[in-house]
């Protein structure tokens, strides 16, 4: 039956011919639960002045059932998020530990990152210092004043924001597409520089649930152990 056919059947549907289905299908609403969602409970008739407390607590009951759906909706959109971006951050994490040498490693996280995160930019920021001069700017790490670190991260190892507008300082030429970002402190070594990551991102809510701390932590932390293998134990 053709589609049009089908819709002229429908609008010659009677009312009877449902209550005629529902009396020799009596397992019908058993089966298909969720149109009990959408009825309208009959209103009993009980006198003047006199509520009809069923019909109202069933109306409760229809109001309760959507805002509980509603939430399990969200939870598994949360989620659903949540498993996207522990997938792009394992992918990012095998880039870097894919690396041949430093100079790869900080390619792979200012350029490869940016496309297997999701980001409008991705920066390796490190603290001017007496081992951090030599051969930075040719490997593409933003070299910054000292102190840098401490101005944006002054007592914790990682911010993440949202509703923002990046900064040139941090993002380059890439910033005014900013709108979300994790900042998160690195250090190679313990006599050293102080370094930073910092994550930047298109949408405005990306960074502001805190959903990924734990995330980027991780790739903070596996950003060090690599850097070290580079220049603290150089092969």
């Amino acid at each position: 039956m053709g589609r049009e056919s089908l819709e002229q059947e429908i609008t010659r549907l009677m009312a009877g011919d449902v209550r005629d289905y529902l009396l020799t299908h009596p397992d019908f609403l058993v089966a298909n639960e969720d149109l009990l969602t959408w009825l309208t409970p009959p209103l009993q008739q009980r006198g003047q002045g006199i509520r009809d407390f069923q019909h109202f607590m069933i109306a409760r009951l229809q109001e309760e059932v959507s805002k509980l759906k509603a939430a399990r909706d969200e939870g598994v959109q949360l989620i659903r998020e949540n498993l996207e971006r522990q997938s792009k951050i394992n992918a990012a994490a095998l880039a870097l530990l894919e690396a041949p040498t430093f100079v790869a490693m900080v390619k792979v996280i200012t350029k490869e990152f940016i496309v297997l995160l999701d980001h409008e930019a991705v920066a390796l920021l490190m603290e001017e210092g007496a081992t951090s001069k030599a051969g930075a700017n040719e490997s593409g790490v933003s070299l910054v004043p000292q102190g840098f670190v401490r101005e944006w991260l002054p007592q914790r190892n990682i911010a993440l924001e949202g509703n923002i507008y990046g900064v040139q300082e941090i993002f380059g030429v890439k910033a005014g597409k900013v709108r979300s970002q994790a900042l998160v402190r690195i250090s190679i070594h313990s006599n050293g520089p102080q370094g930073m990551l910092a994550f930047g991102h298109r949408d405005p809510n990306y960074y502001a649930t805190g959903l990924a701390t734990e995330q980027i932590l991780h790739l903070a932390t596996l950003t060090e152990l690599c850097a070290r293998t580079w220049l603290v134990h150089p092969q």
